[in-house]
């Protein structure tokens, strides 16, 4: 006969609070999945495929949320930190619990609340941030429960079926089945005990012989062999927990730190001015992740087809960076390395918008990836240069001719090459966002020249 499931001895405020907070992280998760996937039915079956909203996400939710949502970064990096702190010490002492050898089921889920109980202050500033979250948005949460870290098995392990009845409002029996999820008592609404009993009496059976073994023989498992087995897969799956929860957190920083940084450099014209004069003077051809231009021929041609032709050309060069490594093009710079502006007043204006129009049309890509800065510059700061900034893309770019054909250009150290779409370069295959890691490139550059 297995063991009675009452968890009575696994619950206090401490590990309901874990409940809550894995509570949270689910809905969030429910939320985004909800918007993001779309069934379409096919001739043969369905398939899911990604909404309009599910591509701006792409496949990395922090990212998302961070470079694209947060409004205030500079106050999540600093209860990203405190929670970090709170994190890595449930992470530690998690990893600890693997040093009991508790004599019974009941031992065990009083282990686990003592656990919690020990560290109920870790415990709150966890749930304070996950709460601080969730009021930032539904789905900021999401962020703590991502492929990115978790992977498909042990976000598997961790999810529950909650309908919209259960994620408007916890009831106290959902809550406790979430605490237990957090802690690995259950996974995938399964209690670990019962998989264990299971096994261990299964291998019973294999064991058997059959010409021997009376018809009317019950197989019993050793509660002891039980136990331990279970103690074992639970406090295994309580510090996976805590581990991807901290690593969670972990990236988040990391995330946040990036953005500011790319911030800072983006929006600092003393970086940009600093940076044209210093590229301007090398006598070497540009490299990979910048290129000068004195003007864009698409804004002094007229008629078709020179005039398209300049469009898919302005497309390409712009493309052939979000291929590559990402990079700037800084236009108002001559052949001769002068710097002699772009125009300024309604002449910018006009130039500016056929540029945003031109890149709207002619690339083909789900996510915003170029912005534009204008620089003033020179010793009276009398000439404008803009500097059109392309993110790297984690997928391929492409480019429209306007005729339904595409081309996908990417930057060699001898120009710009067309290639197949598959032939994007390999380290794509590694990308989850896109991104402007480029930046840190731009401002070694500076430092060292």
């Amino acid at each position: 006969m297995t063991h009675d499931l009452s968890h009575e001895a696994l619950f206090s405020d401490a590990t309901l609070k874990l409940g809550e907070i894995h509570g949270a992280i689910l809905k969030s998760a429910h939320l985004m999945d909800k918007l993001r996937w779309i069934t379409v039915k096919k001739e043969f079956g369905s398939t899911y495929e990604r909404t309009e909203f599910g591509k701006q996400v792409g496949q990395d939710e922090i990212h998302w949320w961070i470079f694209r949502n947060e409004t205030d970064a500079d106050e999540l990096l600093k209860i990203t930190k405190e929670a970090l702190e709170a994190a890595q010490t449930l992470k530690v002492e998690s990893e600890n619990l693997k040093n009991n050898e508790p004599e019974s089921y009941e031992a065990l889920l009083v282990s686990l609340k003592e656990f919690a109980n020990r560290h109920n202050a870790e415990i709150e500033a966890l749930h304070k941030y996950v709460m601080l979250l969730q009021n930032r948005h539904p789905m900021a949460p999401r962020m703590l429960f991502t492929y990115r870290i978790w992977g498909s098995t042990r976000m598997a392990d961790r999810t529950m079926q909650l309908d919209e009845e259960q994620t408007e409002k916890w009831n106290p029996d959902t809550i406790r089945a979430l605490a237990e999820t957090a802690l690995g008592v259950q996974q995938r609404n399964y209690p670990v005990y019962l998989r264990k009993h299971q096994e261990v009496g299964f291998e019973i059976y294999e064991r058997l012989d059959p010409e021997t073994t009376p018809p009317d023989y019950q197989i019993v498992p050793p509660e002891k062999t039980v136990v331990r087995r279970t103690a074992h897969a639970v406090y295994d799956n309580c510090a996976v927990y805590f581990s991807e929860i901290r690593d969670s957190i972990r990236n988040i920083k990391l995330d946040v730190e990036r953005f500011i940084e790319e911030r800072e450099l983006y929006d600092s014209d003393d970086f940009w001015r600093t940076f044209i004069t210093k590229a301007s003077k090398l006598k070497t051809a540009e490299p990979q992740l910048w290129d000068f231009k004195e003007t864009l021929s698409v804004w002094h041609t007229k008629s078709d087809p020179e005039r398209r032709k300049a469009k898919v050309t302005f497309a390409e060069d712009v493309a052939s960076f979000a291929n590559t490594r990402g990079g700037i093009l800084v236009v108002g710079v001559n052949d001769h390395r002068e710097i002699v502006g772009i125009g300024d007043g309604r002449e910018l204006e006009h130039r500016l918008k056929i540029a945003t129009d031109v890149l709207a049309s002619f690339l083909e890509y789900d996510r915003e990836i170029v912005s534009f800065r204008q620089i003033e510059i020179g010793e009276r700061r009398d000439k404008i240069c803009l500097v059109i900034v392309v993110s790297q893309a984690c997928l391929a770019v492409g480019v429209s001719d306007g005729e339904g054909r595409f081309s996908y250009p990417v930057r060699r150290e001898t120009g710009i090459e067309r290639v197949s779409r598959s032939d994007t370069p390999v380290s794509k295959m590694f990308l989850k966002s896109d991104n402007r890691d480029f930046l840190k490139e731009l401002k070694q550059f500076v430092r060292d020249n």
